[in-house]
């Protein structure tokens, strides 16, 4: 019989790519809320990845991405793109944005093992 626990992942975004949540081969993950707060004075983008654990995320043109958003000083992003989507077994939700920490993720949900 399955097992399910919530989970709950604060993270701070470098300019290097960070993982947000991941998978393993016995689990998966139900992702409930997902935002990105831009914490400063000047606008921000962010990348977001959602791969399997084996792939290499690539940014830029021609990357694998799934989004990428500016996110103006103050504010909030609710990432549509990762909210309520399912993470298989053996897969991460990664991100990285071109100002390092100023940005805080913050991602809730499911765990099913």
């Amino acid at each position: 019989m399955a097992t399910l626990d919530s989970f709950l992942s604060n993270t701070q975004l470098s300019t290097s790519i960070v993982s947000l949540v991941s998978t393993n081969n016995t689990e998966k993950k139900f992702l409930g809320k997902v935002t990105f707060t831009n914490t400063s004075a000047s606008k921000v983008v962010v990348t977001v990845w959602r791969l399997p654990t084996a792939t290499t995320p690539v940014s830029g043109s021609g990357g694998n991405w799934l989004d990428i958003k500016t996110i103006q000083p103050g504010k909030v992003w609710e990432c549509d793109k990762l909210e309520s989507h399912v993470l298989g077994n053996s897969m991460a939700t990664s991100a990285q944005s071109d100002t390092g920490s100023v940005i805080n993720a913050d991602l809730s949900g499911v765990t099913e093992s």
